[in-house]
């Protein structure tokens, strides 16, 4: 059997113009729903994985995807009030083409880092978590599948080495060791996971597609695709479109 996924962390849903600076923050302020929408009807996965989702009265960015891709099942979890627009909730969600059931979210541990920006305003780490839930393919075959985003290390200058770092690391390895595929925005520019979290691989017989593509147009590589119990075919970077992640595309089989 086979399927194929989508991982995007979709910026509330914003995207820049053709022409503005694709490294400043402040492009991304154009209303790109329609623009994310063509993009995944376009790849046709059968689950996609999303982060920084909105959600406002009732108004849940990823079930107006579900619906416009007809990908018919979705779940979305909030975790945090939005920093990209003020009176938004910030998600993840999980869009499939099959049904989904067992759902659960996670907070991980959140030390609430904190930085000053040069313009004076202290930035704190927002919580983060993982969602899971069983994916339900016909002939009775199922998957664990699971998405999460991590705190930004870098961003809030934090040595890896510190004993914060570490718990928050431990606790991320916790609460994701179960799942056949797991998909996120992990925040570490680095090509392999293992690399720098190896206890998420030690015991687990997990593998991991090597990131050495950028997944935003700054060259970062922050976007991986890890799984377990299953075969992966071939995963390759979207780097066509207009929000500051590119989406990953990839295959399996089992």
């Amino acid at each position: 059997m086979k399927c194929t996924t989508l991982q995007w962390n979709i910026g509330g849903g914003r995207i820049r113009g053709r022409n503005d600076d694709p490294e400043l923050d402040s492009s991304y302020s154009i209303d790109g729903m329609s623009h994310i929408i063509a993009v995944i009807q376009g790849m046709d996965p059968d689950i996609v994985t999303l982060q920084e989702t909105h959600s406002k009265g009732g108004v849940i960015q990823a079930q107006i995807i579900s619906e416009q891709t007809g990908l018919r099942y979705f779940i979305n979890d909030e975790y945090d009030n939005s920093h990209i627009e003020e009176g938004q909730r910030l998600g993840q969600a999980i869009i499939s083409r099959f049904p989904l059931s067992n759902r659960r979210f996670e907070l991980f541990y959140n030390p609430h880092f904190s930085v000053t920006q040069p313009n004076g305003d202290v930035w704190i780490s927002h919580d983060k978590g993982t969602t899971s839930c069983i994916v339900s393919f016909t002939m009775g075959v199922s998957l664990l599948v699971r998405t999460l985003h991590l705190i930004p290390f870098k961003r809030f200058k934090v040595d890896m080495a510190s004993a914060e770092a570490k718990a928050v690391l431990a606790d991320v390895v916790e609460k994701t060791k179960r799942g056949h595929i797991l998909q996120g925005d992990f925040n570490f520019d680095i090509p392999n996971l293992r690399d720098i979290v190896p206890e998420m691989f030690v015991g687990i017989s997990r593998h991991e597609f090597a990131q050495t593509a950028p997944t935003t147009p700054t060259g970062r590589r922050y976007d991986h695709v890890v799984y377990k119990g299953i075969s992966g075919v071939k995963s390759c970077v979207i780097d066509s479109v207009l929000t500051d992640h590119y989406p990953l595309w990839s295959s399996f089989e089992w």
